[in-house]
């Protein structure tokens, strides 16, 4: 009954909020339910996700964490993609964060494959059905925070847009539908839930806080390592001038032991991990990418915003109103735009200097969807500057924006017809079938693929 009395209240504060909310989860299940990839194991545990699910099988089925005894064989490349360390002994290549979401869904999985006639070997389809569900539920629970903290600052209908914008014309409904379990969508659901407490603990700082934060960011750090630039919002939010910062190192200096709760949380959280490369390889901390690395001399940064093999505001020309949300921001909102700002400025230069930095398949600039939470803020007040122009202004930019929704909802189809190539896309090849939805005849004269070998040598 409280729980019904809590859903009441949120539609009855908020009724455009969340009528949008359902919208998007109809269509997340829907959409990840109809490609029936789920009966296909190939078709979802296939290249980055092999990685990140190889934990789960290993240690709850086969029994093998250190996946010895085995051969090179067919079977074997199906089910694991790891690095032999010596010892008869082999490392997964990825962190075991990812893994932590999919192990109440693979439970399941496992609990029912028996009793619906399938083979409990973690590959059937109740295990592959799980993985599709877990990543569309994480993205949404994602959403649900980013409506509970721009709520706090923006009216129902402006959070209703640019939940609507968010979660169906980025490239965040692609990885939280046909690419679900790619880290992405859990990824988008922690940086959510680390920026709501972290408004929460500035408010009312508190040992759970502390708790929830620590965890949080741990997890967020185990997914994917470099991801741990979002401390760079909980150390800068509420900041609007430097002149601010003394009184910030004051605040950490009274509240020592909540800071510690917080360091010691994120550091349980890899614990497991530590004990696994030390059983493995020997070592307490491992790097599992071998020669894989960045080139901090040689950012891509035009590349990986405007770029046309990848680039994010070309294939989500909708997130351009966040750059213009983040301008806007200087005056409306000081305290959120410093830490949007320089999180947003370091992390694409960061994900700019890895030695892939179109990051191999996949649709658009995928790392930053991971951080989409955050430009939720500017979006908002784009839209609410838009709203609050005069009429015939206001209809033009509307236009504008229904117009770059469009277009971003469209590649997301052109991706799944195949028109948009996973690695080669070019500028012919993008204006070639701007409207298209099938390939041309002359679509593979179109393409250039990247070169990996001379990539990683640092000719990118």
């Amino acid at each position: 009954m409280k729980l019904f009395r809590q859903v009441k209240r949120s539609f009855q504060k908020s009724p455009y909020c969340c009528g949008i909310l359902l919208v998007i989860a109809f269509a997340y299940i829907l959409t990840a339910v109809i490609p029936n990839t789920f009966n296909t194991p190939q078709r979802v545990v296939r290249w980055d996700v092999k990685s990140y699910y190889s934990y789960l099988p290993a240690c709850f089925i086969d029994k093998d964490i250190a996946i010895s005894g085995w051969e090179d064989t067919d079977e074997w490349i199906a089910k694991y993609w790891p690095s032999y360390v010596g010892n008869d002994k082999f490392a997964i290549k990825t962190t075991m964060g990812v893994a932590y979401f999919y192990l109440p869904f693979f439970a399941v999985a496992h609990f029912l494959a028996g009793p619906l006639g399938y083979e409990a070997d973690g590959f059937s389809a109740p295990y592959t059905t799980a993985l599709v569900i877990s990543g569309a539920v994480y993205a949404w629970l994602g959403l649900l925070l980013l409506f509970k903290l721009l709520r706090r600052r923006f009216s129902d209908r402006i959070t209703a847009c640019t939940l609507a914008l968010t979660g169906l014309c980025t490239p965040l409904f692609w990885y939280a539908t046909y690419e679900s379990p790619m880290s992405h969508s859990y990824s988008f659901f922690l940086f959510a839930a680390f920026i709501y407490l972290t408004a929460l603990w500035y408010e009312r700082p508190s040992w759970k806080l502390a708790v929830l934060l620590g965890f949080t960011f741990g997890l967020i750090t185990m997914v994917r390592p470099s991801n741990g630039l979002i401390i760079i919002f909980f150390l800068l939010y509420d900041i609007t001038s430097p002149k601010d910062i003394p009184a910030r190192l004051v605040l950490f200096g009274k509240q020592f032991a909540l800071i510690a709760i917080i360091i010691l949380c994120t550091f349980a959280v890899w614990v497991p991990q530590f004990i696994y490369w030390k059983y493995i390889t020997g070592h307490w901390v491992y790097y599992s990418y071998g020669n894989e690395r960045f080139f901090w001399n040689d950012p891509k940064i035009v590349e990986v915003l405007f770029g046309w093999r990848k680039g994010l505001f070309i294939y989500a020309p909708s997130l351009l109103l966040a750059l213009w949300g983040i301008v806007l921001m200087w005056k409306r909102d000081r305290g959120l735009f410093w830490p949007v700002a320089v999180f947003s400025a370091i992390n694409v230069y960061v994900v700019s200097c890895w030695w892939c930095w179109w990051y191999g398949g996949g649709f658009s600039m995928r790392p930053l969807v991971d951080s989409l939470p955050l430009l939720g803020a500017p979006l908002c007040t784009a839209v609410e500057w838009c709203a609050d122009r005069r009429r015939w202004f206001r209809i033009s930019l509307l236009t504008v924006m229904a117009y770059l929704c469009m277009r971003s909802t469209f590649h997301i189809r052109q991706y799944y017809t195949g028109v948009i190539h996973y690695e080669g896309m070019t500028r012919e090849a993008f204006f070639h079938s701007y409207w298209s939805l099938e390939r041309p005849a002359d679509f593979w004269d179109r393409i250039d693929f990247p070169d990996y070998d001379n990539a990683i040598d640092g000719k990118r």
